[in-house]
């Protein structure tokens, strides 16, 4: 809830405690609305500095000691590959995810993509409703249901990273545009928002002032607060 870059890592919680990031994408905000396309950053992305510990946005969750460390690991290397001043990190894990969508039942998605093979780009086309299980699936790299099969059938799992990074991207730009959605929808999807966040099951690193907010004071006030944020969107 502000005018800032936002980094959302999504997170496989099956892929070791407390996980591996499956997806990173940057997503702008301006007027508490997403900007323009998510930035997507490559999960083998490194530092110079990290590399000699083995870490890239893909395992930096695995690797360090705790989720904080590994969320500045993220930041710190999605900051030199995007060239985008980050304040905060999101961290998402496919359950999640799943619970969000369901609140408005499913998120349409459609894009083109090129992913480039060998020297040899392939057209991608992706279009579809996408509802919960669907996007939990995606995170987890079980499927890409709303893409042709017989088109990424011969691409490598190492090169799906853009496609998955951008499907899950898409779905979180069009699942976060609330000014489509009608008042009581609106409503419904912040306040799940709000619950998900405060059972830690979305965790915030380098919080604003409206989320220490949100942290200190009773349940009734975040939604509150949650309603009026909603009002400016509208």
């Amino acid at each position: 809830m502000g005018n800032d870059n936002v980094l959302f890592l999504f997170v496989d919680e099956d892929k070791g405690n407390p996980g591996t990031v499956e997806v990173s994408s940057i997503i702008i905000f301006s007027g508490l609305r997403p900007k323009g396309s998510s930035v997507d950053i490559d999960p083998l992305s490194t530092t110079f500095a990290l590399n000699s510990l083995g870490i890239n946005i893909n395992n930096s969750l695995l690797k360090a000691d705790n989720l904080r460390q590994g969320a500045q690991y993220a930041r710190d290397i999605a900051k030199k590959e995007s060239n985008i001043d980050i304040r905060s990190v999101v961290i998402i894990n496919s359950d999640t995810l799943k619970e969000l969508v369901d609140v408005v039942d499913y998120v349409h998605v459609d894009f083109n993509q090129q992913i480039t093979i060998l020297g040899e780009e392939k057209d991608i086309r992706a279009k579809g409703d996408v509802t919960g299980i669907m996007a939990k699936e995606i995170v987890q790299g079980k499927s890409f249901p709303i893409v042709d099969p017989d088109i990424i059938q011969d691409i490598p799992e190492t090169s799906l990273w853009r496609l998955k990074s951008k499907t899950i991207g898409e779905i979180s730009l069009n699942m976060l545009d609330l000014a489509k959605y009608d008042r009581s929808t609106k409503k419904d999807i912040s306040h799940e928002i709000l619950r998900l966040y405060r059972q830690d099951k979305i965790e915030v690193y380098n919080k604003n002032m409206t989320l220490i907010l949100i942290d200190f004071l009773p349940e009734f006030f975040g939604r509150v607060i949650m309603d009026f944020a909603v009002s400016i969107i509208s």
